[in-house]
């Protein structure tokens, strides 16, 4: 078991990879009463296109987040056997994972080891599976009534022309219906196999005994490795649809505008993918974040009551997203278009920005849940724990900065309204 120190902190992560291919992370965390755990597959919403041992399947969208629904259908229902320990229990399928986590702060033993047991066999039978579709039918019917959700799955869909991020993690209603015990089966085998998922705790644990219960839970399974390979189809720098404008049962409008930026023009910078991403983060936040200078100029002007922006990215592109509530969309999206062609960023901005990213890592530390969300973003997007984010931070400099803005190209943008039916 490897041992590594976080950030000069006092705090060690532990680190172990199985026999059976399982990782495992425990970061225990003194002074702490409660802790946090989380069963990780790398299967979300857009691994819906794969090849198993050289065989070519394509599956239905929205099945990861079907399977997660039907991992609950055992006989000592999960929610049932973890509120006997006082212990919060879930679960939740994004584009590219599905975790299944507890929190509590006693019996951790017991409840760790149901959840290794839970994840290791699926029981379904095809009424079951019919039943579940009018569940989901029912909540993706509720989400179509949240103009929220609507926005956030539209821009998707309007950026994307192939890759599978422009499906909704619920998937289609039509998909939803068609989903089979057969399709739910051929999932769970083959990307709930140790070898592709991560077991993350932090909190009031102990490391030494936490990793040998693990090691002895997982001795004797060791299911059949399979050759997996996710396919992506080729995504081109255009979006999908560059405008649209809806009508729903809203008081104020709503828009999202989303920048579509192919990863290419940053090749030859001589830095790390996180770095990168360090870099985007902070210019943007500095551009579009909480206490930008645009997003001032539109509360004074009472042109907004909320906004954020998020970035995230597929293996080929960057998408940077902004959302917005505001009585005026197209003034708003106009500034916006003339605020992003003069932004400038100087040094002293940036030099604050990289502290307020400490202080944040700092923070991260604090809690079983908000550690535990640490360590999965770094296995997820870098295939890795990095216990040294702050030396990284601290060594960014404004001139990569500066080259990183004046290599994005922003012209391949999508937006779309939300407006009042009225």
């Amino acid at each position: 078991m490897e041992k590594t120190q976080i950030n000069n902190f006092k705090e060690h992560i532990y680190y172990e990879k199985l026999d059976n291919g399982l990782q495992v992370y425990i970061l225990p965390l003194k002074n702490k009463k409660n802790y946090a755990c989380m069963y990780v597959t790398k299967y979300g919403g857009r691994n819906i296109e794969f090849e198993v041992d050289n065989k070519q399947y394509k599956t239905p969208t929205g099945i990861a987040h079907f399977l997660e629904h039907k991992m609950f259908d055992r006989k000592d229902d999960p929610f049932k056997y973890y509120v006997k320990y006082g212990t919060d229990v879930n679960a939740s399928t994004s584009l590219d994972h599905t975790g299944y986590y507890f929190m509590g702060n006693k019996c951790f033993y017991k409840c760790l080891l149901y959840l290794l047991d839970w994840l290791k066999e699926l029981n379904i039978t095809d009424d079951s599976v019919k039943k579940e579709q009018g569940i989901i039918l029912e909540e993706a019917n509720m989400y179509k009534d949240n103009p929220d959700r609507v926005l956030y799955s539209k821009i998707k869909e309007n950026v994307f022309v192939n890759d599978p991020s422009k499906y909704k993690v619920i998937g289609t209603d039509s998909d939803i219906i068609s989903i089979t015990k057969d399709d739910l089966e051929l999932c769970f085998n083959t990307f709930y196999n140790p070898n592709n998922m991560y077991l993350i705790i932090t909190g009031n644990v102990e490391p030494n005994k936490t990793m040998s219960l693990i090691k002895e839970n997982q001795k004797d399974y060791h299911p059949e490795k399979k050759n997996v390979k996710i396919k992506y189809n080729k995504e081109p720098d255009q979006v999908a649809k560059d405008y649209e404008s809806l009508k729903m049962n809203i008081e104020i409008p709503r828009v999202a505008v989303a920048y579509k930026v192919n990863k290419q023009v940053f090749e030859g910078l001589d830095i790390k993918p996180i770095e990168l991403d360090i870099y985007l983060h902070c210019l943007f936040n500095i551009s579009l974040g909480m206490t930008s200078e645009i997003r001032e100029h539109w509360l004074k002007k009472n042109m907004i009551s909320r906004s954020f922006y998020r970035i995230y990215e597929i293996e080929t592109h960057y998408v940077i997203e902004l959302y917005a509530v505001t009585n005026t969309p197209d003034e708003l999206v106009e500034e916006l278009e003339k605020y992003q062609k003069d932004f400038k960023i100087d040094e002293k901005s940036f030099e604050r920005e990289k502290k307020l990213w400490i202080a944040e890592e700092i923070r991260s530390i604090d809690t079983p849940m908000g550690s535990l969300y640490s360590v999965l973003d770094d296995v997820l997007d870098y295939k890795h724990f990095i216990p040294n984010k702050i030396n990284i931070i601290k060594k960014l400099n404004y001139e990569t900065l500066d080259d990183i803005k004046n290599r994005l190209n922003l012209s391949n943008k999508a937006i779309v309204k939300i407006m009042p039916d009225r």
